[in-house]
């Protein structure tokens, strides 16, 4: 019998194109408006989630850079807030809808790394 486990996944998860790290670092967000700088809570070529900050409207456009010191360079994007969490986490999803490739590349390699950290750990 076939397995359906990808229709009982949520579909946040299903639908995820990028793997996505936690990492430390800040956020610069500006807009046309205003500017705000957020700690960085996760991380992934596709988009990036904010914590402590929950003020811009969703549907937002914006600018980023992200800053960790596990990248070897800030990563400018631009993107849209995609989710605003108010209640057990507060934060920003913002997902990227313009981001340099070599920006991406810099991310994925970040994620592919931290991977096989991890597996190499459980091993």
């Amino acid at each position: 019998m076939k397995s359906n486990s990808a229709v009982l996944k949520p579909i946040n998860q299903r639908l995820r194109a990028y793997s996505r790290i936690e990492i430390s670092g800040d956020v610069v967000i500006h807009n046309d408006e205003d500017l705000y700088i957020a700690p960085l809570a996760n991380l992934s070529a596709g988009g990036c989630f904010i914590t402590q900050l929950n003020s811009i409207p969703l549907g937002t456009e914006v600018r980023v850079v992200v800053r960790s010191t596990k990248l070897k360079s800030p990563v400018q994007a631009q993107g849209i807030v995609v989710r605003v969490e108010n209640q057990a986490r507060v934060g920003t999803a913002i997902e990227f809808t313009s981001i340099p490739e070599e920006s991406r590349d810099q991310i994925q390699t970040l994620v592919y790394e931290h991977k096989v950290q991890s597996a190499l750990k459980i091993l």
